[in-house]
């Protein structure tokens, strides 16, 4: 117990310096009271809504890390499934964006420190798996290693980064497959390194 409450002062610290944490503070003054009046349970309630919203503003900052559109492109949609992993019992992190030019449609997700990560390195680091599927080959992008597959109007390239990031880029319906690299270009795998790693 006294490791939470020295997690909740350091938080109260921290989050007491931003302004726009009131509502965290708040909670976080209300948690070190039920502590200190031996409310063990309260202050555990208190915690865990003060975690929910450290991760909402956690995911909030994750979700920069997408690309901006493409010259001529449009985002129609950024989702946060971070919290349906969660719901899910998933550990990890993971953003999600849909951009759209007309019909054409690209799909980003990036997940990191997921278990899921485990079972698409084993079908990246075997070229016997991506044989089985003629559909599919290997990719790289600069030092990363992937595959790309390639089904009718669809394509989709993935990427290992680190050995624990996850990049997955979805194409339909794309005038010209060389979309999906541009917006490789655009994204920061070192910040994605430094900020999920």
């Amino acid at each position: 117990m006294k490791k939470i409450l020295l997690s909740t002062l350091a938080l109260y610290t921290l989050f007491s310096t931003y302004s726009g944490a009131d509502e965290i503070t708040e909670q976080l003054n209300i948690a070190i009271k039920a502590y200190q009046e031996k409310d063990y349970k309260g202050a555990m309630d208190e915690l865990r809504f003060v975690t929910a919203q450290l991760q909402k503003l956690d995911a909030a900052e994750n979700q920069k890390l997408l690309p901006a559109p493409l010259d001529g492109w449009n985002i129609e949609n950024k989702s946060d499934t971070q919290a349906v992993m969660s719901m899910l019992g998933g550990a990890g992190t993971s953003m999600e964006a849909v951009y759209t030019k007309d019909t054409q449609r690209v799909n980003i997700q990036i997940v990191a420190n997921s278990p899921m990560i485990a079972m698409m390195s084993m079908a990246i680091s075997n070229p016997a798996l991506m044989a089985a599927d003629p559909s599919t080959k290997p990719f790289r992008y600069k030092k990363n290693k992937g595959m790309k597959r390639k089904e009718g109007s669809s394509s989709e390239i993935t990427l290992l980064i680190a050995g624990q990031i996850l990049l997955k880029l979805e194409g339909s319906d794309l005038l010209d497959d060389t979309v999906l690299v541009q917006y490789l270009d655009a994204i920061d795998i070192k910040k994605l390194k430094t900020e999920l790693l």
